[in-house]
C-alpha cells in the first residue's frame, strides 16, 4: 500500500525499509467524513492525505504530497458513501434483524402455522427468548440448516493411510483428509472427510450460538468440542484509571467469535480453529469488511486496521509494530476479566497442541471469519511462535475480503517452516471477497492463498498467483449483464436444483427470499455459505493453466 509515485518513489521505499508504525498508516475516520468531503474527493485533485478525516504516518504522508492527486479517489468516496448508509442503517438493521430471527425461529420451533395453533389451544407455545439456546438458529442457518457433514466416496481416499492428516490440494488427488471413527454395535466403522467439506460446513456453524455449535460437533458429526470463544474487539483504545492502573474499561463488545474442536478426544490428527463471519444484519461487521483503513506491521506488510482490531490490536499510533500488536496480552485486559481473540486462541492450540502431540492445525472462516482465519496464522508467525506455526497443515477461507498488501499476502508462506495450504474460495460475483476496494496507492489491498473460483453451476478453475476474481472491485459495469443474470441463474437453480441432486439440496423460502434479494443486488446473494457448501460438494475444478 505504498502512496509512492513517480519522484516520490524514492521516499516511500526509504520508509518502507524503516518499518516504523508512526510512518506508515493511513487511518480514515469514516465518522468524521462530511458530504462536501465526499465531493471534493470526487471533483477536486489533491493527496487523500491532506483531508481532515484522514490520520496519516509521516512517510505516507510525504509520499502523498509528493503524488499529489491520487489515483482512485473515486473509489474512496464510494467506500465513505457505503460507510455512511451502513451507518445509517445500523439500528434499524439491527431491530430488523433480532425481529427477524425471533419470528423465523418462533414459526420453526413451533412446527408452522398449524403447530403454532394446535400449540396455543395446548398450552404449549414455544417462545424463543433465549438467543443461545441449542435449538436458536441465526439467520444463516435459517437460510441453509444442513449440519450433517457429507463422507468423501471410497474411491477418493483409496491409498490414504488411517489417521492421516495430508497437506495439499481440495476436491482432487491427495486432498487433505479427515477421518472420523463411530462405533456401531460391534463394529468400528470409518468416514473420511475432505479439509474443505469440515472446514465449509465448520465456517457456516460458527454463525450459531455456543450450545448449538457444541451439540452439531459432538452430537451430529461425532467431534471432539473444545470449546466457544467471544472476545473484545478493540473498537476504540483501551482506557486504564485509577491509581497505579487498577481500574480498567474496554470500549467496544464481544463481537468477535471463534470455536474449536478436533476429530477426536484423545490422539487426534486434527485441530480445526473456525471463526465466525460478517452476519447478515450486523452492520457493523459490513463496515469493518469494506473499510480501507491500514496499519503498517512491519515485515508483515500494510494490514487493514479492522482485522486486526478483531483479534486485538493494542494501539494504532504506537512507534513499531511490536508495541501495536505485542506478543503478550495487555495486564489491563486480564484485570477486568477480558479476553483478546489472538491470545486466547493462541493459548487455546498451545494446550491442544500438547495434548495432542500428532495433530495439525487447520484454520476456517466465512466472510469477516474468512479473514482473521488468515490474519491469525500471520500473527502466530510475526510473533515467532514456531512451534505452532509449523504444526498448520492448512488455511481454508470462503468468502474472504482482502486483509493486507502484497507483503502480507506472501508472508506466512515466507515464514512458515513447513508448507501452509493456503486455500481462498470464491462464488461467483460475491461482493465481499471483492473488498476493500483495491485502490493503489490509496490502499493497495492484494489477496493472497490459492484461488479457487466458482463460476455458473458449481464449475470451478483455480486462478494464477496473483490473478483476482472477475470484476476485481465489483462496480465494473461491463459486468452487470453477467452479474444480474448470474443472480437470475442462480434463483432458477435454487428451485430445481434437489431435483437432481436429492432432498439435501432442496431449499426453503428463507433462502429463496435471500436470492431474490440477489435481482436488486447480485453480490450479497453469492454470498450466502449455501453457495460454498453446495460449490466444495458438487463443484468440479478444472485443472490449473500452465
Amino acid at each position: 500500500m505504498t502512496m509512492a509515485g513517480g519522484g516520490g518513489a524514492a521516499a516511500a521505499a526509504n520508509a518502507k525499509k524503516k518499518k516504523k508504525m508512526g510512518e506508515e498508516k493511513l487511518i480514515i475516520m469514516s465518522e468524521k467524513v462530511r458530504f462536501i468531503d465526499i465531493l471534493s474527493l470526487l471533483l477536486l485533485r489533491r493527496p487523500i492525505t491532506s483531508y481532515h478525516f484522514v490520520d496519516a504516518g509521516d512517510a505516507t504522508a510525504a509520499a502523498a504530497g509528493e503524488l499529489g492527486s491520487t489515483p482512485g479517489e473515486w473509489l474512496v468516496a464510494l467506500t465513505e458513501i457505503i460507510q455512511k448508509a451502513l451507518a445509517a442503517a445500523y439500528y434499524p438493521a439491527k431491530y430488523l434483524g433480532a425481529a427477524v430471527e425471533f419470528f423465523l425461529n418462533f414459526v420453526s420451533l413451533n412446527g408452522g402455522v398449524i403447530g403454532i395453533l394446535w400449540n396455543i389451544v395446548r398450552f404449549k407455545l414455544v417462545i424463543p427468548l433465549n438467543r443461545e439456546a441449542p435449538n436458536f438458529r441465526s439467520m444463516i442457518a435459517m437460510i441453509d440448516g444442513r449440519t450433517e457433514l457429507k463422507p468423501m466416496k471410497p474411491a477418493a481416499t483409496a491409498g490414504v493411510e488411517d489417521d492421516d492428516l495430508e497437506s495439499g490440494g481440495c476436491a482432487a488427488a491427495g486432498v487433505p483428509l479427515i477421518r472420523r471413527h463411530l462405533v456401531d454395535g460391534e463394529h468400528l466403522l470409518a468416514e473420511q472427510y475432505s479439509i474443505s467439506e469440515v472446514t465449509v460446513m465448520a465456517s457456516k456453524i460458527a454463525y450459531e450460538n455456543a450450545a448449538y455449535i457444541e451439540n452439531v460437533v459432538n452430537n451430529v458429526w461425532k467431534f471432539n468440542f473444545v470449546g466457544f470463544y467471544s472476545c473484545w474487539n478493540r473498537s476504540t483504545n483501551l482506557v486504564v484509571a485509577g491509581n497505579g492502573g487498577c481500574g480498567a474499561e474496554f470500549i467496544g463488545s464481544e463481537t468477535t467469535q471463534a470455536f474449536v474442536m478436533t476429530e477426536r478426544a484423545t490422539d487426534a490428527a486434527a485441530i480445526v480453529v473456525a471463526f465466525r463471519g460478517t452476519e447478515p444484519f450486523n452492520m457493523q461487521d459490513w463496515s469493518t469488511d469494506v473499510n480501507l483503513s491500514w496499519l503498517g506491521m512491519a515485515a508483515m506488510g500494510h494490514v487493514h486496521v479492522g482485522f486486526l482490531k478483531a483479534l486485538g490490536l493494542q494501539e494504532v499510533d504506537a512507534k513499531d509494530a511490536a508495541r501495536a500488536f505485542p506478543r503478550e496480552p495487555p495486564a489491563a485486559a486480564a484485570l477486568v476479566g477480558r479476553s483478546f481473540a489472538y491470545y486466547k486462541l493462541r493459548d487455546v492450540l498451545r494446550d491442544q497442541l500438547r495434548r495432542h502431540p500428532n495433530a495439525r492445525v487447520v484454520v476456517t472462516g466465512h466472510s469477516l471469519g474468512g479473514a482473521l482465519a488468515a490474519a491469525f496464522p500471520a500473527l502466530l508467525a510475526f510473533h515467532g511462535e514456531a512451534d505452532v506455526v509449523s504444526r498448520i497443515a492448512a488455511v481454508h477461507t470462503y468468502g474472504q475480503p482482502r486483509v493486507g498488501d502484497a507483503t502480507f499476502a506472501g508472508f506466512l508462506a515466507a515464514n512458515a517452516a513447513t508448507p501452509v495450504a493456503f486455500q481462498r474460495v470464491v462464488y461467483r460475483y460475491d461482493i465481499v471477497p471483492r473488498v476493500p476496494f483495491d485502490v493503489p496507492p490509496v490502499a493497495d489491498f492484494r489477496h493472497g492463498g490459492t484461488c479457487v473460483y466458482y463460476d455458473g453451476w458449481y464449475a470451478g478453475r483455480t486462478l494464477a498467483a496473483g490473478e483476482d476474481a472477475p470484476n476485481k472491485n465489483y462496480f465494473n459495469p461491463k459486468y452487470i449483464v453477467s452479474m444480474y443474470g448470474n443472480a437470475w441463474g442462480d434463483l432458477f437453480k435454487a428451485m430445481f436444483l434437489w431435483a437432481k441432486e436429492g432432498k439435501d439440496y432442496r431449499e426453503g423460502p428463507v433462502s429463496i427470499v435471500y436470492r431474490a434479494a440477489g435481482l436488486l443486488f447480485p453480490g450479497l446473494a453469492s454470498h450466502s455459505p449455501r453457495d460454498y457448501v453446495d460449490a466444495i460438494r458438487l463443484g468440479h475444478v478444472a485443472p490449473k493453466e500452465a
